[in-house]
């Protein structure tokens, strides 16, 4: 018996293109991030609306970040939120005092060589307690003495010494500059990313009062 039917074709559709997990196009990083900012100063933050897509991207073909933060722990400084980024843009370090270490290192390391992190921020923060304990010469019990030890130097090795600094905010950017030499000299993988200009540097102080970050020269 003869039929018009036709016999539906085996082949599957082409699936739809993933979008990049990569959120910040390489030598854009300080105006996405500035732009960010100011959407979450104003209320108008973006994550949502594609925050379940990258959940899915990131969790299906990996993570691909493209901007390495070394912050401070502070809980008033939700780095991924003051930015506006999703997951998968930012590849972060929290430590008390946003000190450098061989773990810091070795983390900006492998999202430089394996991830694509094309960009490096220091971001310290306004009334920091850990520049705080390290401005006033603290001695606090158990472990937290290795965040005094790592910070103090910074203030020390400033023009005048430490009582030559005027504010603690001055303490704060002197720390983020120092920390930032010393993860540089620490590693030579994250050096030659710089020299070859495959890594560019930033720093920034965020105010905890006012909700905005000041990027430094």
């Amino acid at each position: 018996m003869s039929s018009n039917c036709q016999a539906a074709d085996p082949t599957p559709a082409p699936a739809a293109p993933r979008k990049s997990a990569t959120g910040i196009a390489k030598g854009k990083a300080i105006e996405e991030l500035a732009a960010g900012n100011k959407r979450y100063l104003s209320g108008g933050v973006m994550t949502h609306s594609w925050l379940q897509e990258r959940i899915e991207v990131t969790g299906d073909i990996g993570q691909s970040p493209s901007v390495g933060i070394l912050s401070c722990a502070d809980s008033r400084v939700p780095v991924e939120m003051i930015f506006d980024q999703s997951v998968g843009d930012l590849f972060v370090v929290r430590v008390a005092g946003n000190y450098q270490s061989p773990d810091a290192a070795g983390t900006f390391e492998f999202g430089v060589e394996a991830l694509g992190v094309h960009t490096l921020l220091v971001l310290g923060h306004t009334k920091c307690g850990a520049v705080n304990a390290a401005l006033d010469g603290a001695n606090p019990p158990g472990n937290m003495p290795v965040f005094i030890r790592a910070i103090r130097p910074a203030l020390e090795a400033h023009t005048g010494g430490v009582s030559a600094i005027k504010s603690q905010t001055e303490a704060v950017e002197i720390n983020v500059r120092w920390q930032l030499q010393q993860l540089l000299a620490r590693s030579e993988i994250l050096r030659k990313a710089r020299e070859e200009g495959r890594l560019q540097i930033l720093l920034g102080v965020y105010d905890v009062t006012a909700g905005a970050v000041r990027f430094l020269k």
